[in-house]
Protein backbone atom coordinates (compact mmCIF):
# COMPACT_ATOMS: atom_id res chain seq x y z
CA UNK A 1 0.00 0.00 0.00
CA UNK A 2 3.13 2.31 0.93
CA UNK A 3 4.35 2.01 -2.37
CA UNK A 4 1.57 2.56 -4.18
CA UNK A 5 1.04 5.75 -2.69
CA UNK A 6 4.51 7.03 -3.38
CA UNK A 7 3.78 6.09 -6.63
CA UNK A 8 0.77 7.97 -6.79
CA UNK A 9 2.60 11.15 -5.07
CA UNK A 10 5.21 11.20 -7.79
CA UNK A 11 2.55 10.96 -10.62
CA UNK A 12 1.09 13.70 -9.05
CA UNK A 13 3.78 15.65 -8.60
CA UNK A 14 5.25 15.25 -11.84
CA UNK A 15 1.84 16.15 -13.70
CA UNK A 16 1.57 19.79 -11.78
CA UNK A 17 5.36 19.79 -12.94
CA UNK A 18 4.33 19.65 -16.27
CA UNK A 19 1.38 21.67 -16.05
CA UNK A 20 3.69 24.43 -14.49
CA UNK A 21 6.19 24.29 -17.38
CA UNK A 22 3.66 23.99 -20.05
CA UNK A 23 1.70 26.49 -18.78
CA UNK A 24 4.57 29.05 -17.91
CA UNK A 25 5.36 32.66 -19.89
CA UNK A 26 6.43 33.02 -22.85
CA UNK A 27 8.03 35.84 -25.00
CA UNK A 28 6.60 35.82 -28.67
CA UNK A 29 6.82 38.86 -30.83
CA UNK A 30 3.79 39.81 -32.57
CA UNK A 31 5.09 38.98 -35.93
CA UNK A 32 5.75 35.33 -35.22
CA UNK A 33 1.76 34.97 -34.00
CA UNK A 34 0.10 37.10 -35.91
CA UNK A 35 2.18 37.58 -38.91
CA UNK A 36 4.03 40.95 -40.08
CA UNK A 37 1.83 43.82 -40.00
CA UNK A 38 1.89 46.83 -42.05
CA UNK A 39 3.43 50.06 -41.32
CA UNK A 40 2.66 52.22 -43.70
CA UNK A 41 4.01 55.52 -43.43
CA UNK A 42 3.52 57.26 -46.95
CA UNK A 43 1.39 59.45 -45.75
CA UNK A 44 1.34 59.94 -42.30
CA UNK A 45 -1.35 62.87 -40.83
CA UNK A 46 -2.95 63.67 -37.70
CA UNK A 47 -6.47 62.47 -38.16
CA UNK A 48 -5.91 59.22 -38.57
CA UNK A 49 -1.97 58.00 -37.88
CA UNK A 50 -0.93 60.37 -35.23
CA UNK A 51 -4.11 60.76 -33.01
CA UNK A 52 -4.82 57.79 -32.33
CA UNK A 53 -1.61 56.88 -30.69
CA UNK A 54 -1.55 60.60 -28.97
CA UNK A 55 -5.56 60.03 -27.42
CA UNK A 56 -4.54 56.65 -25.87
CA UNK A 57 -0.91 56.87 -24.55
CA UNK A 58 -0.63 61.22 -24.01
CA UNK A 59 -3.79 62.77 -23.76
CA UNK A 60 -4.64 61.53 -20.43
CA UNK A 61 -1.69 63.33 -18.84
CA UNK A 62 -0.53 66.03 -21.10
CA UNK A 63 -3.99 68.13 -21.10
CA UNK A 64 -6.15 70.17 -19.36
CA UNK A 65 -5.03 72.83 -17.04
CA UNK A 66 -3.09 70.39 -15.01
CA UNK A 67 -1.24 68.66 -17.63
CA UNK A 68 1.67 66.97 -16.84
CA UNK A 69 4.81 69.36 -16.79
CA UNK A 70 3.03 71.90 -18.89
CA UNK A 71 2.64 69.66 -22.10
CA UNK A 72 -0.43 70.19 -24.09
CA UNK A 73 -0.75 67.02 -26.07
CA UNK A 74 -4.67 66.64 -26.72
CA UNK A 75 -5.36 67.65 -30.10
CA UNK A 76 -3.59 68.68 -33.73
CA UNK A 77 -2.97 72.11 -33.04
CA UNK A 78 -1.41 71.54 -29.47
CA UNK A 79 0.85 68.73 -31.04
CA UNK A 80 1.75 70.41 -33.97
CA UNK A 81 2.99 73.50 -31.57
CA UNK A 82 4.60 71.19 -29.33
CA UNK A 83 6.49 69.25 -31.91
CA UNK A 84 7.47 72.59 -33.55
CA UNK A 85 9.50 73.30 -31.03
CA UNK A 86 10.27 70.39 -29.34
CA UNK A 87 10.50 67.46 -32.22
CA UNK A 88 13.64 65.77 -30.35
CA UNK A 89 12.57 65.80 -26.96
CA UNK A 90 9.11 64.38 -27.89
CA UNK A 91 11.04 62.17 -30.57
CA UNK A 92 13.62 60.96 -27.95
CA UNK A 93 10.95 60.11 -25.14
CA UNK A 94 8.80 57.64 -27.58
CA UNK A 95 11.93 55.92 -28.67
CA UNK A 96 13.31 55.61 -25.09
CA UNK A 97 16.76 56.54 -26.31
CA UNK A 98 18.16 58.18 -22.80
CA UNK A 99 17.66 61.37 -24.64
CA UNK A 100 14.14 62.74 -22.74
CA UNK A 101 11.91 61.14 -19.76
CA UNK A 102 10.38 57.28 -21.25
CA UNK A 103 6.88 58.08 -22.51
CA UNK A 104 4.58 56.98 -21.81
CA UNK A 105 5.76 57.36 -18.31
CA UNK A 106 4.40 53.78 -16.74
CA UNK A 107 3.29 52.55 -19.80
CA UNK A 108 5.14 50.66 -22.34
CA UNK A 109 7.16 51.86 -25.19
CA UNK A 110 5.38 52.92 -28.43
CA UNK A 111 6.01 50.32 -31.69
CA UNK A 112 8.33 50.50 -33.84
CA UNK A 113 5.42 51.26 -36.61
CA UNK A 114 3.79 54.06 -33.58
CA UNK A 115 7.35 55.25 -33.38
CA UNK A 116 7.96 55.42 -37.40
CA UNK A 117 4.67 57.37 -37.95
CA UNK A 118 5.10 59.92 -35.62
CA UNK A 119 8.83 60.60 -37.26
CA UNK A 120 6.85 60.26 -40.52
CA UNK A 121 4.33 62.69 -39.81
CA UNK A 122 7.21 65.09 -39.00
CA UNK A 123 9.03 65.03 -41.68
CA UNK A 124 6.00 65.06 -44.23
CA UNK A 125 5.27 68.53 -42.67
CA UNK A 126 2.73 67.37 -39.86
CA UNK A 127 -0.49 67.44 -41.88
CA UNK A 128 -4.11 67.68 -40.30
Amino acid sequence: MGRKRSSTKLISATAIAMVAVLSSCYYDKSESLYGVTKCDTTSANYASTISPIIQRDCAGCHSGASASAGIQLYDYTSVKTYMSSNKMRLLGSVKWDGTASNMPKGGNKWSNCNINSMEAWVNQGMKP
